[in-house]
């Protein structure tokens, strides 16, 4: 029994999931990649924050400057999402469930007024 205890007191930490913003003025880049165009990345749109997203868990991916949307559908929709927010000067927010090679992994994004 007490085998089974010890992982799961460290099972928040390692599936965090938190909603992350992003303003327009601290979008640096966004990029598409497609299907193995690197080893480091999967398939998907990338969205680079000029400094750092801001993540309030201790999520174990290494490149917080990023996130990214590896669903197709939410890919299309959330850069359509983008560019509306960029347009008209409003905040995304993405909904990170864990790690895709070492990216903060998307699941959800919404517009915030």
């Amino acid at each position: 029994m007490k085998k089974l205890l010890l992982p799961l007191l460290f099972l928040p930490n390692i599936c965090s999931s938190e909603w992350v913003s992003l303003t327009p003025s601290d979008l640096l880049d966004y990029q598409i990649v497609t299907a193995n165009a690197y080893s480091f990345a999967e398939e998907g749109l990338y969205i680079k924050h000029k400094e750092k997203f801001s993540f309030s868990s201790s999520l174990p991916c290494s490149k917080k400057q990023f996130v990214a949307i590896t669903d197709e559908k939410l890919r299309n929709s959330t850069l359509s999402t983008l560019m509306f927010a960029i347009a008209s000067g409003k905040t995304v927010r993405f909904y990170i469930d864990g790690c895709t090679k070492d990216y903060p992994h998307v699941v959800s994004t919404m517009l915030k007024n």
